[in-house]
């Protein structure tokens, strides 16, 4: 094995709250958590509207390329999204937006310094549309086709469904990194889990997933809520945190970070 490959590699995955390459105060924690902890490799995957199923198809993507590459000492660190992300899955390319949320995406546009130019390019003849919430009616969301086919879709939205997804992409990611021993944080961006007893056929899901990977802001809460709970400065779009936020937010658990990796 060359030199290399000894060096401990991270992989990030989220939505906007964890894509990389923002300007400024539009940065997110990924980066951060990258030069704090001192990882030399990286891959971030988060992209902004994600939802679970997408962001668990990145992370999947990014650690068979790093294990492609003989990496062998990897962190795996998430933020889930909001449940009501249902990406949809197509290879119907008229349905492609070239704007910011609404083009085709899988495992495409994945920020890593191990990869030729910095982002990976590699063509894909399928992918996701990123409904990025519940769509809109009116004509500011999307064009017209996009916006029909989406809403056709969400007639079968279902919470319960949409939570047993969350949960299976959660349980799928934390095993995959036990069973090939990588070190695996998690975070949410909002209290994802508030409506779990109203679902209580979904507990035998729940009590699967190993919680002690989870780091929750006072046991329930994400990068949103601690934002609000401390009175800390949002975007302008008062929704996204700033960079100074994020930084604080992993601060905050920089004790329980170095115990998971």
């Amino acid at each position: 094995i060359s030199l290399m490959t000894k060096s401990k590699l991270l992989i990030t995955g989220g939505c906007s709250f964890s894509s990389p390459r923002g300007i400024k105060e539009k940065k997110t924690w990924v980066e951060y958590f990258q030069e704090k902890y001192d990882y030399k490799f990286y891959y971030h995957s988060g992209l902004g509207a994600a939802g679970n199923d997408l962001i668990a198809q990145r992370l999947l993507w990014s650690l068979d390329d790093a294990k492609q590459k003989n990496y062998k000492d990897i962190t795996m660190v998430v933020m889930w999204s909001e449940i009501e992300r249902n990406d949809i899955f197509t290879n119907d390319w008229s349905l492609n937006m070239k704007t910011d949320n609404g083009d085709i995406i899988f495992t495409d546009n994945i920020w890593s310094n191990l990869l030729d130019d910095e982002k990976s390019t590699h063509k894909i003849t399928s992918g996701f549309i990123r409904p990025g919430g519940k769509p809109y009616t009116e004509e500011f969301y999307r064009n017209e086709k996009q916006r029909n086919w989406i809403l056709d879709y969400y007639k079968f939205y279902n919470e319960e469904l949409s939570l047993m997804n969350t949960l299976k992409n959660i349980l799928l990611i934390q095993n995959i990194c036990k069973s090939d021993d990588i070190k695996c944080i998690m975070f949410i961006m909002k209290n994802i889990f508030k409506n779990i007893d109203k679902y209580p056929q979904l507990k035998y899901l729940y009590d699967l997933v190993d919680w002690d990977l989870f780091l929750l802001y006072e046991g329930k809460y994400g990068l949103y809520e601690y934002t609000t709970i401390n009175d800390l400065e949002y975007w302008s779009d008062g929704f996204h945190s700033k960079f100074s936020v994020h930084k604080s937010f992993i601060d905050h658990f920089d004790k329980d970070i170095k115990k998971l990796c």
